[in-house]
């Protein structure tokens, strides 16, 4: 029984395609436009609870402006506006529905969009093309009744038009969610996916008739959308770090993106940072400037006191990476477990080169960032695995991003937990491929 109502409601929705892919016919519908201006501006009656509006007024005048303020983008021809299929003129059979049957909900969403300021301005005929062309996606206008489908909405079963009252209560939700959203006309596509959203979700719930769909309309808000979206990209993000084909996907990204923070760290001290001088007494104004050579193999530094950054020929002095026995950092820093009593260094920000032949370089970074990019870098040229902070952070995003990045072409489709299994060997090898 459900596939047969599944099958009547895709035919009888299907009798809209003929008008969807249909331009309209200026002998047949210029009246129509005439119609709506009339209704929306020559209307007597009560719009609201607090104000009464009554217009009447020549329509041989003005009409250039009637159009705007109904929205047309073609002011001196608001019936080119309908040359596009699919919509085409089923638009306009819509936007004339609303107007004839739910007069005072059209006249009050004209004019609500008449007295926004013009960058808040909703143009009512532009959504209703953009509503009329999502409606008949969703609702798969054209498309031939499944052989397999058993969904049916009794929404569609509850009307004599059930299209053009579908479409006047989501006009209605389309103008309700551009004031939440306080939407401009650049943000057409943020309020078109929001709608749809709210649409769909309220047919999920199966409304018997149009008076629950609105009702179910109200539940879903701008603000409530958000959040379950919000939710979903949680729940999904949550589900991909632990589903065993992310996992295994992060495994083989991850080598090429620690490739990637590695030469990140190497440019960085291939620019150079300008470090305090550490004496017997503490830190001191004097500076000197260290960097790595272009080809990773030796530090330049010297003395430096201008805010220029120096050459390498400027650098008077070398250390040979080879000649680097190992990193210590924090307390195991000589210059902080000899100096008990020095002031100005942050144990924390400390950092020491230990030489095979000379002293040790001590260094205190001015940041925990400049501290994190020194010591990775300086374990990535010894050999040893970076252990900073940042290091994690800077993995974790970067991972984050290539993982959504490859994962673009599977929108939409589930992904399974565990992969699938290999199908057996062949009974015999005796087959070949003739080209």
């Amino acid at each position: 029984m459900a596939h047969q109502l599944s099958v009547l409601q895709q035919i009888m929705l299907n009798l809209n395609e003929e008008r969807m892919n249909s331009p309209p016919d200026p002998a047949k519908n210029a009246n129509d436009i005439t119609e709506l201006q009339k209704i929306a501006f020559d209307f007597e009656g009560e719009v609201s609870s607090r104000k009464t509006i009554t217009v009447s007024r020549d329509f041989t005048k003005d009409t250039s402006k009637d159009a705007k303020k109904l929205g047309f983008s073609n002011i001196a021809n608001p019936l080119e506006d309908f040359q596009q299929t699919p919509p085409g003129v089923l638009a306009l059979d819509c936007m004339l529905y609303f107007a004839r049957f739910h007069s005072d909900n059209y006249v009050k969403v004209v004019l609500e969009n008449c007295s926004r300021a013009d960058e808040h301005d909703c143009p009512f005929a532009q959504a209703s093309i953009y509503l009329a062309k999502i409606l008949c996606e969703i609702l798969k206008i054209g498309e031939p009744p499944s052989e397999e489908c058993s969904t049916y909405h009794r929404i569609f079963f509850s009307h004599d038009r059930p299209f053009e009252e579908f479409f006047s209560t989501c006009i209605q939700l389309w103008n309700k969610t551009w004031k939440e959203m306080r939407a401009t006309t650049q943000d057409f596509q943020k309020v078109l996916s929001v709608v749809r959203e709210q649409i769909i979700r309220g047919l999920n719930d199966k409304p018997l008739n149009f008076d629950d769909f609105r009702d179910l309309l109200k539940q879903f808000t701008y603000a409530e959308i958000l959040k379950n979206w919000e939710k979903e990209r949680q729940s999904k993000e949550a589900w991909e770090s632990n589903a065993q084909p992310i996992i295994e996907l992060r495994k083989q990204v991850t080598p090429n993106i620690m490739e990637m923070i590695k030469k990140q760290r190497m440019n960085f001290m291939m620019a150079g940072t300008l470090f305090s001088k550490i004496r017997a007494r503490g830190i001191k104004k004097d500076k000197w400037f260290w960097r790595l050579s272009t080809n990773l193999k030796t530090f330049h530094y010297g003395d430096w006191s201008s805010e220029s950054i120096p050459t390498i020929e400027q650098l008077p002095n070398k250390l040979s990476v080879v000649d680097v026995k190992s990193l210590v950092v924090d307390k195991e820093c000589p210059h902080v477990k000899e100096g008990t009593r020095r002031k100005n260094i942050v144990v924390n920000l400390s950092f020491s080169m230990i030489p095979v032949t000379c002293d040790p370089q001590n260094f205190v970074a001015s940041s925990q960032h400049e501290f994190d990019m020194w010591t990775d870098g300086i374990n990535t040229l010894l050999g040893n695995p970076m252990g900073s902070k940042q290091m994690k952070e800077d993995l974790e995003m970067l991972l984050g991003m290539e993982i959504k990045l490859l994962l673009l072409d599977t929108e939409g489709i589930p992904i399974p937990s565990v992969p699938p299994p290999i199908p057996p060997e062949p009974d015999n090898l005796d087959f070949f491929y003739k080209i």
